[in-house]
Order: C-alpha cells, then structure tokens, then sequence
C-alpha cells in the first residue's frame, strides 16, 4: 500500500476548529502511515510532513468534486494506491461519493479509507460560528444547501461543482 492523505477543509479560515481539527487528524494520519498529504490553504498541516494544496485562491475554496479530482491527479502523480479521507463528519458523504466519482473518471484503481479519528466528534461539532463560509457555521445553514445536493443528479451537480 502506498498510501496519501486527502485533508478537505470545512469552512475557513485555518484558525476555526474544525480546521484545526482537520489538520491535526490529517496530520497524525500522515506521519502513522509515513504518508503525504493533500489539501486547501484553509489546513495546516505540520511541519515535517510533505503537503500539496490544491490550485485556488485565497478566500474561493475550490468546490468539493473539483478538489476530488486534483486529489486524483496528485495520487496518480505520486503513484498512490490508497487515499485515506479526513473530512468534517457532515461533509464525508460528499467527499466519498466525489473522490469515488474522480477515481472513476480518470480510470484509476484507488482505494478509498476514512480515518476514524473524525467520529469522536459529534456532527454539530464540526459548525463554527466564526467561519467566514456562512454555510459551515450552523447545521441549518449546512443542510439547506446539502439537501439540494443530494437531490441534484450527478450531471447537473458535475458541471456546477467544475
């Protein structure tokens, strides 16, 4: 197994919890597995650890399925076998049925993993009133916009989130 971190921010800036959270997770992953990490300006990975971050710019977070698919090109750069995810836990569904869809476009043969560490958190711990993305600071606002989502077919979805 060669395996690589995936670290998909939720809300920003790198200060808020979740972040944080994301980051140090990412992180113990990374260094457990001797592995590097991909992810957004928004984490922070520690030092000492080979990091990637994804094409975008500061305050425009790329989209969910489009970090997916750089995540692809970097793991086929690096001729990664397995991507381990660390995500809020509210956002995992996304990032799985994404990268899954990623994965499938480029023709690759990738296993996906979940770190665990991410389930010692409650869902509603993941919201961060100070983040400067409304929809990551209140289940309410979160879930108004995922339902959508949800009900969106993939076609619609893909054209909007590229």
């Amino acid at each position: 197994m060669k395996a690589g971190i995936l670290a998909f921010a939720f809300g920003a800036p790198e200060t808020i919890l979740s972040n944080r959270r994301i980051a140090q997770i990412a992180s113990q992953k990374a260094r457990e597995l001797w592995a590097p990490a991909y992810t957004q300006l928004d984490i922070q990975i520690e030092t000492g650890i080979e990091v990637e971050f994804t094409e975008e710019q500061p305050g425009n977070p790329p989209p969910t399925l489009r970090f997916a698919r750089g995540a692809v090109q970097w793991a086929r750069r690096k001729n990664l076998t397995d991507l381990w995810i660390v995500a809020a836990k509210t956002h995992l569904w996304r990032c799985i049925r994404d990268l899954t869809r990623a994965i499938w476009e480029a023709k690759e043969q990738i296993k996906i993993h979940v770190c665990k560490e991410i389930e010692q958190f409650p869902e509603d711990e993941w919201f961060c009133a100070d983040s400067t993305q409304e929809r990551t600071q209140s289940r309410k606002s979160w879930e108004g916009r995922e339902r959508i989502i949800k009900l969106m077919p993939f076609f619609i979805y893909k054209h909007i989130a590229s």
